[in-house]
């Protein structure tokens, strides 16, 4: 498994990858995708929008928007249950469905970039209402 791969998903991810290797007929991904269902936050400015990671790969995440609203072409997705913010890019989008280009992942878990410190503050407001209820 490739470095980034490893770094869009969660460690437990890594035991049942093989499960989901094969991608499926009609695939354009040159990588497998790895089918999740994890929340997240799409971050763009002042604004953040509650999300659904469906799936990941190699180059990209497949998310579903909550909210019915019109993605930036480029954004930041944090996984708040893998403790990870991608820069990403829009590559596609069908209604609420929508597909990113991952161009940067930052580790939440330690330092981080200063251009990751609103993600990381969400991660960490996540953690501490996961652990309070």
């Amino acid at each position: 498994m490739s470095r980034l791969n490893r770094r869009l998903t969660a460690p437990c991810v890594d035991k049942i990858m093989s499960r989901y290797a094969s991608g499926g007929e009609g695939d354009r991904r040159g990588a497998p995708r790895i089918p999740t269902h994890r929340s997240g936050k799409v971050l763009c400015g002042a604004f953040a929008w509650d999300c659904v990671i469906r799936d990941v790969s190699e180059g990209g995440v497949r998310v579903q928007m909550l909210a019915g609203v019109a993605p930036p072409a480029k954004a930041q997705l944090v996984d708040l249950a893998a403790g990870l913010a991608h820069d990403v890019q829009l590559a596609w989008q069908k209604n609420r469905e929508v597909g990113f280009k991952v161009l940067k992942t930052h580790d939440l878990r330690g330092l981080t970039h200063a251009s990751a410190r609103t993600a990381k503050n969400i991660w960490v407001a996540s953690q501490s209402r996961a652990s309070a209820g």
